[in-house]
């Protein structure tokens, strides 16, 4: 018999004409706002949870915070003071630079100003200031333990891994070192917790500085913020006297250095060494300067040209007279002879590029012009050598010269140099003397200055313009600006938690998924059956007496109903009013999936019920003889023989044929359980019995076990006119319905396409659509799939 071949006409595959599948390739990257605003709905509820439940214990910390008053004032930096008289400072004032405005902001930061801050006002006594007893907690035993130990294990081991192993030293503000040094401990902690509190601003592109101090108690932070601008003021003050005092001591101390070496230095020891020497003041330079001055130009200029004498020499020794390329560059000192001779060397050598170019080298017309070129450079080496003695003889002149001036200028070093020593000396002792004299008088003259300006009042150079006012109410810590950014962060994490988890979903949720992932039509969306609705005929056998209507497997009233005729008329396997009842015989449709646990065999005897119902005359064979589940659910309990006995050969197609007489469906059980059903499933017997059905039956269907768990279905894909791949809903990865889809093809399977078994209608609608249908009624699969 022939076996039916079916295929699937254009635009019936089970989507509907003009669906569009997710993005997949090269705009998978780009983000479908519209869809994660969807995804971030659907999770809504979650979303509101985790926030919730993050922001309330923050909500609890914010409010049990306690509030912080602040305190400011305001200084400026005034260098121009005015003076009563009109002498300098030994410490100059400011400069109105932008540095100087930082430099004074890290002067008010600094920890010697804090600490004298801390001293005036007795911080440690301030209730938010007092150290509070470090209880030990209760891991405080197992921490020394395991410092203990740590450190025992250290120094068994080398070096570099006991420097690894060795626990850092504890800190030194929390042991009380020894020799009595607690109080300095105590004084830095003071001084760290007030400059954690202490701000300092400086004003922009103006010379002012805000000290804003914050604190629990707001008479404290005003006291604390004038005392700081106070004690910077001082502190100025005292840096002008300290330093007015060091000048004025060691300019004490340097006037009688002074006037020693003014004495030492004078202009008696300068007076002496001109009687010494026979130089009389006023006296010009001596003639012997001159006269060595004219001779070092002399002896230059000579030593110049015997330099250029050479160095054309040199070029006129490496010339070539045959090659005019050579005399290119070399200096002929303008001979007219060589010059014209180069002339003519430069015409010939043209010509003959010529000749040869235009005859050959061999050509009888090259043999003149050659004869000349020869001729001419002889001549040429002849000038050139000409040239070349007379260069010769120019250069020993020069050298000759040069000895003399070398001669005679030594000469004149010689004679002077008694003199211009002497000289040197003299003026070596007129500067010292003048200096003397300078520094003497100057260091007097400062010294009356500073004495005068140690009886005076030191001006700062920086003045309170704003003292520091009560604070009338709390700063912060800002309470209701808390808890709205505790309240983002938290809906932030929850929101990430919830795309965290969407993200880590490897379930396939809509038909555009399966299109799209597994390359296949969805022809059939089925939704969730209950356990109880599920299980509609025992190992008893189905209650007869049971109202149909709560069948699931009949009637129209369910959307499990609904969705199963859609998946019939979707695989043409209703046949209409305008079909003709001829055809060339049964079809064999082959259900399958990835692993146990979709749906498969519930879909099977509904897909049967429905289309006996229909008026088709069906046969279900319950192909996975491990686990066999047809006849829990067809027929009147597991018969005494089946499948593996027909195949066997120990049963007829008459005994293991039974009918369901509620559903009018014929099963072929499973059987019993044999070792090998693939080598059964895989014989001419089982070919020869889906021949036959298909001769009896309109529809024949093949229950198989999965893909990925044992081979039985891929025997059996085949033999089936086409394969319906059932995937669970949110449940099957998709690698794993891919990987099993690509082993039925691989056999020659011919899949007709994919159904998504085991749907939530609800949450399936939004995952596909996105949205309910109109009039604001609930989501029922038949409306919309």
């Amino acid at each position: 018999m022939e076996a039916p071949e079916h295929r699937l006409p254009p635009g019936a595959a089970g989507f509907a004409s003009g669906s569009v599948a997710p993005p997949v390739g090269s705009g998978a990257d780009k983000v479908d706002v519209k869809r994660l605003a969807q995804t971030l709905w659907r999770q809504k509820w979650p979303i509101l949870g985790i926030t919730a439940l993050l922001w309330l214990p923050a909500v609890l910390l914010i409010n049990a915070m306690t509030p912080l008053y602040s305190s400011s004032s305001v200084v400026v930096i005034d260098p121009h003071p005015n003076r009563v008289i009109n002498i300098p400072s030994v410490s100059e004032p400011m400069g109105i630079y932008l540095d100087t405005v930082n430099t004074e902001v890290e002067i008010l930061r600094s920890r010697d100003l804090a600490r004298r801050v801390v001293e005036t006002l007795n911080l440690g006594q301030e209730p938010e200031y007092m150290a509070t007893d470090a209880k030990p907690g209760l891991l405080a035993p197992l921490m020394e333990e395991g410092r203990a130990l740590l450190a025992g294990l250290g120094s068994a081991l080398p070096e570099p891994l006991a420097g690894l192993l060795t626990p850092p030293p504890r800190p030194a503000s929390t042991l009380a070192p020894p020799g009595g040094s607690a109080g300095e401990v105590e004084s830095a902690r003071l001084v760290d917790a007030f400059q954690k509190n202490l701000r300092i601003s400086p004003g922009v592109q103006s010379r002012a500085i805000r000290i804003s101090v914050e604190a629990r108690d707001p008479q404290l932070a005003a006291r604390a913020a004038n005392t700081v601008a106070q004690t910077y003021i001082a502190m100025q003050v005292e840096a002008k006297r300290n330093a007015t005092l060091q000048a004025s001591d060691w300019l004490q101390s340097r006037l009688d250095e002074l006037r020693q070496d003014m004495t030492a230095t004078g202009r008696a020891a300068v007076e002496a060494m001109r009687s010494e020497t026979g130089m009389v003041k006023g006296r010009d330079a001596p003639l012997v300067n001159e006269e060595m001055s004219a001779l070092n130009a002399q002896l230059a200029e000579a030593r110049s040209a015997h330099a250029n004498a050479q160095a054309r020499l040199r070029q006129l020794q490496t010339v070539r007279p045959g090659n005019p390329e050579s005399l290119s560059g070399a200096d002929i000192g303008g001979d007219p002879i060589i010059t014209g001779l180069r002339q003519r060397q430069a015409a010939l050598s043209a010509l003959l590029a010529e000749l040869n170019a235009q005859y050959g080298d061999r050509h009888p017309a090259l043999t003149r012009p050659s004869a000349e070129l020869r001729e001419l450079n002889a001549t040429l080496s002849t000038e050139i050598d000409r040239v070349v003695r007379g260069l010769r003889g120019e250069v020993e002149q020069q050298v000759a010269r040069i000895q003399d001036l070398t001669r005679r200028l030594e000469g004149l070093r010689t004679d002077s140099f008694d003199t211009l020593q002497g000289e040197v000396r003299l003026r070596e002792l007129q500067r010292q003397a003048d200096a003397s004299d300078d520094n003497y008088r100057r260091a007097v003259t400062r010294l009356k200055e500073t004495q005068v300006l140690q009886a005076l009042e030191m001006t700062p150079d920086v003045r309170i313009v704003s003292a520091a006012a009560v604070s009338a109410g709390p700063v912060g810590p800002g309470k209701t600006v808390m808890a709205g950014l505790a309240a983002i962060v938290c809906g932030a994490i929850a929101t990430g938690i919830a795309l965290v988890r969407t993200m880590s979903q490897r379930g396939v949720y809509s038909s555009h998924q399966v299109e799209a992932l597994l390359g296949l039509p969805a022809v059939g969306i089925v939704p969730l059956l209950g356990r109880a609705r599920r299980s509609g005929g025992g190992a008893g056998g189905p209650d007869k007496s049971r109202n149909p209507a709560r069948d699931p497997y009949a009637g129209t009233g369910s959307d499990f109903a609904e969705a199963v005729w859609r998946l019939c008329a979707r695989l043409h396997l209703v046949r209409t009013g305008a079909e003709p009842t001829a055809g060339k015989g049964g079809e064999v449709i082959m259900l399958t999936s990835s692993v146990a646990g979709e749906g498969k065999t519930t879909l099977v005897v509904a897909l049967a019920a429905f289309l006996a119902d229909a008026g088709r005359r069906v046969v279900v064979i319950d192909c996975d003889t491990r686990r066999p589940t047809v006849h829990r659910l067809l027929g009147d309990g597991r018969p005494p023989k089946g499948l593996t006995e027909l195949l066997a050969g120990d049963a007829t197609l008459d005994q293991v044929l039974h009918l369901d007489d509620r559903r009018r469906v014929a099963v072929i059980a499973a059987g019993s359980p044999v070792d090998r059903p693939q080598t059964l499933l895989g014989s001419k017997a089982m070919l020869s019995l889906l021949v036959e059905l298909s001769e009896r039956y309109d529809v024949v269907i093949l229950d198989t076990p999965p893909v990925l768990s044992v081979s039985d279905a891929l025997i059996l894909a085949p033999l089936a006119d086409r394969v319906l791949y059932v995937v669970r809903w949110a449940r099957t990865a998709s690698s794993l319905a891919t990987a099993g889809i690509k082993q039925v093809r691989q056999v020659g399977g011919r899949i007709g396409g994919a159904i998504l078994s085991m749907v939530s209608a609800r949450e399936h609608a939004s995952l596909e659509y996105g949205a309910r249908p109109p009039g604001g009624r609930s989501y029922r699969l038949r409306r919309i799939a």
